[in-house]
């Protein structure tokens, strides 16, 4: 269970950083519509919602809600290492 919970909060926090400009700017070669961003960004928070519950039904909800603000963690390096190190074509 946890590894689905750290894949959908993976998956999250991806689509609220290409919810911003900037970021969305760097991947994609372009700024994202009003309504990219906020698809985005509602999927994003659906994502990480389910995240939470994935671990809270897994280790209840006083272990599961902080396993998943690890978990938030260990999902969040592999985007910010990406995001720091790899260069796109685009620059």
């Amino acid at each position: 269970m946890s590894l689905l919970s750290w894949l959908l909060t993976l998956v999250g926090l991806f689509c609220l950083a290409l919810a911003m400009a900037d970021h969305h700017r760097w991947l994609m070669g372009h700024d994202p519509s009003t309504r990219t961003q906020r698809l985005l960004r509602g999927i994003g928070i659906l994502l990480l919602t389910l995240s939470w519950l994935a671990a809270t039904g897994a280790w209840g909800p006083a272990l599961g809600s902080i396993a998943w603000c690890g978990l938030l963690t260990v999902a969040a390096a592999p985007l910010v290492l990406a995001r720091t190190y790899i260069r796109t074509g685009r620059r």
